[in-house]
């Protein structure tokens, strides 16, 4: 039996408190949720708990507080199969912490702070934590502080002195703030993924084809243009290459991002083709709006191939769904391993 595909991700680590909410308020009223939910989240534990959930080994490095929020994160990832050995804690910053306000059409707007995440700092062990990997997750936010910074940096470099691929995945708030180091830092992964709106913010484009030559013209190896309901775009053959997606009701886009980049991810990882590595992070970022919340219950391969099975595509298309669902269900049958 192969063995199972390894990868290091370094992002950030919150505790998500969700509240779905009627209507968004006006200055100075109250606006009150019938019910509050928590969850693990940010985007580097999103992404990982959604990564393995697909069965890929997933190792995440981070930061937590000292504190029972860090202690309930820690948990709740270690419960969901990612190895949390490389995630640091902190006694100078509680965990990082969000209250995400949900509206009936399923859009979420976050107020916190990443608190802990900004407080990683150098790796000691990178070594011993890229081992036997093939790729290393990168996200936007590392490049805010300098410890996150440096770590990620470390990470990267041990992954390509061994032959594996890097990943990135930018994030609004990186693409606002820090625009000129994440086009420093495209040039030095592989892959690069992003929305449409992060694409214009780095490169004044707002025509997603235009983002797109933009981006490859700044030194990007492989573009993958998240445009939401609509798929995505990806290279191939020196050109953009629009990708369809799955016809979903949206309830909660919280976590879909992260989501279709664990579907892309594990797809690569298995060496599946970017037309197939596409369709299956486009039925990723769709199965997951169809839930509330991220964390432990973004969706995995089971609830990707029921979604894949429910709708057909247009054109080409439907051949690779049906391609991409093959090798999902051949995987899904398997015995799992005992370890």
């Amino acid at each position: 039996m192969s063995r199972t595909p390894a990868i290091v991700a370094i992002g950030d680590i919150n505790v998500d408190m969700l509240g779905r909410v009627k209507s968004w308020p006006k200055p100075g009223q109250d606006c009150l949720a019938q019910q509050l939910e928590m969850h693990c989240g940010g985007v580097g534990a999103n992404s990982a708990l959604a990564l393995a959930r697909w069965g890929i080994d997933v190792r995440l490095a981070g930061c937590v507080g000292r504190d029972r929020f860090g202690d309930y994160v820690l948990q709740h990832l270690a419960e969901g199969g990612v190895n949390t050995r490389w995630v640091q804690r902190t006694s100078n910053a509680m965990t990082g912490f969000f209250y995400i306000n949900i509206t009936p059409d399923g859009e979420r707007t976050f107020f916190g702070s990443r608190a802990a995440n900004g407080h990683v700092k150098d790796l000691h062990n990178v070594r011993s934590l890229c081992q036997g990997a093939t790729a290393a997750h990168l996200v936007g936010y590392n490049f805010l502080n300098p410890g996150p910074a440096r770590a990620a940096k470390q990470i990267a470099r041990e992954i390509h002195a061994h032959g594996g691929w890097v990943s990135l995945d930018v994030g609004m708030a990186p693409a606002q703030q820090i625009p000129r180091k994440i086009l420093q830092i495209i040039p030095s992964v592989d892959i690069l993924l992003l929305s449409t709106d992060e694409a214009t913010l780095l490169t004044g484009a707002r025509d997603p084809r235009r983002a797109f030559a933009a981006l490859e013209k700044a030194g990007a190896r492989e573009v993958v243009l998240k445009l939401g309901k609509s798929g995505c775009l990806i290279s191939r053959n020196g050109e953009p290459q629009h990708v369809p997606s799955f016809d979903v009701k949206m309830v909660d886009s919280t976590g879909a991002g992260d989501a279709f980049v664990a579907g892309f991810l594990q797809a690569r990882l298995r060496g599946w083709s970017p037309e197939e590595a596409a369709i299956a992070a486009a039925a990723g970022g769709a199965a997951a709006v169809s839930f509330v919340g991220a964390g432990e219950t973004l969706p995995g391969s089971r609830e990707v191939a029921a979604l894949m099975r429910s709708q057909r595509l247009r054109g080409k298309w439907d051949a690779v769904r049906q391609s991409a669902l093959a090798r999902l269900q051949n995987r899904n049958s398997r015995p799992k391993r005992h370890t």
